[in-house]
């Protein structure tokens, strides 16, 4: 399998491609310029893969985010996509589009649905979830699995303040795909109280350990911890997010960018470099924050990659658990 780690800036959009179909979760970009973007390396994956149709067995949205669904509506007309799933919320920055895609469901042909934390607790414990929606995918050799960790709460949990209960980060879904033995994780904009809770659900039963770990928030302070990597024990990192400078210039309209979000953090790649054992071919200097609007120049030579420094981001999988990354700039 591959997962192409997209290059879409301030946002995130992850292809993950099977010998018999192809997921996306997330369909976000920066700004019109990276949506197009988005689109234009879609059609180029299914002018390659024409055995697909251009249709996506899956399409999941970690959570209603303008970053994370910009680009959901023009997928879902572009391309044949069999299930959709998201969080089942309607609110949040990206909520035109994710009610838009709930409405518009079954006019698309598609089939919808929508999970809690709670409803996966119930019907799996702490093991995780999965369905023929949420893993509608059949192949031959190697059959992948995907399973659901988390999704919205319906109910505030013990111990979580009223505003970190109303922050639409911490009800993002929470992705696992294995394929054989290599396996990928996937924890949307989970944020400290969020992974807390799903840490302690899921410790005893070890399933949320993934050899690659999409890492959350796009590398922000507030969204990678040790007890999640301890959980994880990943040998490979991959962080979305916009260029350093994206917002720097002083007319930049936009609120929304990664210069006043400082993303990614030094300290969450200090966590990262901490915990993932091997090193990338070379060491490479980077652009790295130390807090909103403040950047310097950093080293990195663990198996941390990110779209800012690499482009587009293909992590080759084999069923044995090995993996080859390719960077495309």
């Amino acid at each position: 399998m591959r997962a192409h780690f997209i290059d879409v800036g301030q946002g995130a959009a992850t292809l993950l491609e099977f010998p018999c179909g192809a997921v996306l979760i997330d369909a976000g970009a920066q700004d019109v310029t990276y949506e197009a973007r988005l689109l234009d390396y879609l059609d180029r994956f299914f002018s390659r893969r024409s055995d697909l149709n251009r249709t996506l067995d899956l399409v999941a949205i970690t959570h209603a985010h303008i970053d994370h669904n910009i680009a959901l509506d023009n997928v879902l007309q572009r391309y044949t996509v069999k299930n959709y799933v998201d969080n089942g919320l309607r609110n949040g920055s990206g909520r035109f589009n994710q009610k838009w895609a709930q409405d518009n469901a079954a006019n698309l042909n598609m089939t919808y649905a929508s999970y809690s934390f709670e409803s996966i607790v119930a019907a799996s414990g702490a093991h995780g979830y999965t369905d023929s929606i949420i893993d509608p995918l059949d192949c031959d050799e190697v059959d992948p699995v995907i399973t659901l960790f988390a999704g919205r709460f319906d109910t505030r949990p013990a111990g979580w303040t009223s505003t970190a209960f109303k922050n639409g980060n911490n009800h993002s879904l929470v992705i696992r795909a294995e394929f054989g033995s290599a396996s990928f994780l996937f924890t949307g904009d989970l944020e400290e109280t969020g992974l807390r809770t799903l840490v302690m659900h899921y410790d005893s039963a070890n399933v949320l350990d993934s050899d690659v770990l999409h890492v959350g928030h796009h590398g922000s302070h507030n969204a990678t911890t040790s007890e999640l990597l301890a959980e994880v024990t990943a040998s490979h990192a991959v962080i979305s997010c916009g260029r350093w400078n994206y917002g720097l210039g002083p007319d930049d309209p936009s609120t929304f960018n990664t210069y006043k979000y400082g993303h990614p953090r030094i300290v969450t790649i200090e966590l990262l470099a901490a915990s993932i054992p091997g090193n990338r071919s070379t060491t490479i200097e980077v652009m790295a924050a130390e807090r909103s609007k403040e950047f310097r120049p950093i080293s990195v030579r663990k198996r941390i990659y990110a779209t800012p420094w690499d482009g587009t981001i293909n992590v080759r999988a084999e069923s044995s658990g090995a993996y080859r990354v390719t960077r495309f700039h």
